[in-house]
């Protein structure tokens, strides 16, 4: 049961065709450390006023004030695990879905053989800040179709040119990953069904035992958590379009809205309630327009 002592977070989102936007602000006071997770989308956190951290490729990153911070789609990380926030904290995030970075790169490195590897995971770069903040300036609804593409090419062209390295972020296929890779994908397309270990087993061609130790190793969380995870980033989704609380836990494979609660408040560190609040709905339409 939440005290007097507990930090007070809020949430202002929007949402479009794979651009997430979410501004945070919490109040000084405790909070529940977020576990290790990964997003099908790249991450993109701009902090205004506070220092921060976390884990990622094996290592701690400190994070100042003012410094942008760069994880890849797929990568697991894990922000600070410090239960109790001594000032107020605000900061902005963005997740991009790869189709957005695929389709800057090919022009940007004149090239479609693999995606952009960012070996630079804290540019310390204000002109790129300056874009980046460009993003939820223009997310409004009064703001113009074009605004919101250039605001998005602008960022991204601007982080390609200047920090991508020409290699593909995947090490080289093996049998077993292969496997991996498989139910992976099948499980992204049914994350809403009761699917059982058996099954994903069957898809992968694998023993059951085999299986759950190559995913956690290949994908850095177990396959259930995994599942969650793709669970609450489509229900994030759906909150922000308007959708109800229940309903979103509902349609996106929760048993109710007290399980989803539970999750979401653990994955996300605030209620589903105070996610939605003050959201702000956007649309986005430039999956053309960006290659055009």
């Amino acid at each position: 049961m939440g005290t007097s002592l507990d930090a007070d977070i809020s949430v202002t989102a929007c949402e479009s065709d794979g651009l997430l936007l979410e501004q945070y602000a919490y109040t000084a006071g405790a909070v529940e450390p977020i576990p290790k997770h990964s997003h099908e989308a790249y991450q993109f956190a701009l902090s205004y006023d506070c220092p921060g951290e976390y884990r990622y490729r094996g290592e701690w990153h400190q994070i100042p004030t003012g410094h942008l911070s760069v994880v890849h789609a797929g990568e697991v990380h894990a922000p600070s695990d410090c239960p109790f926030l001594d000032e107020p904290a605000h900061f902005s995030m963005a997740h991009i879905h790869p189709k957005w970075i695929d389709a800057v790169s090919s022009e940007v490195l004149q090239h479609g053989n693999s995606e952009p590897f960012f070996s630079v995971v804290l540019p310390k770069d204000t002109f790129l800040n300056r874009l980046f903040l460009g993003l939820s300036a223009v997310s409004d609804i009064n703001s113009s179709q074009l605004e919101k593409d250039v605001s998005l090419w602008n960022f991204l062209s601007c982080l390609i040119g200047r920090y991508a390295q020409e290699r593909s972020v995947f090490r080289p296929l093996k049998s077993s990953r292969k496997a991996v890779l498989l139910a992976r994908d099948y499980l992204r397309g049914r994350y809403r069904d009761d699917i059982s270990l058996d099954e994903l087993a069957a898809v992968a061609g694998l023993s059951r035992f085999h299986f759950c130790r190559l995913f956690h190793a290949e994908v850095g969380v177990s396959v259930s958590v995994y599942q969650t995870q793709l669970r609450l980033a489509q229900a994030k989704r759906l909150l922000v379009q308007g959708m109800s609380i229940s309903e979103s836990a509902i349609s996106t494979g929760f048993y109710d809205q007290s399980h989803f609660g539970k999750h979401f408040k653990r994955h996300v560190g605030t209620t589903p309630a105070k996610y939605v609040r003050r959201v702000a709905v956007s649309s986005y339409h430039c999956a053309e327009k960006v290659s055009d």
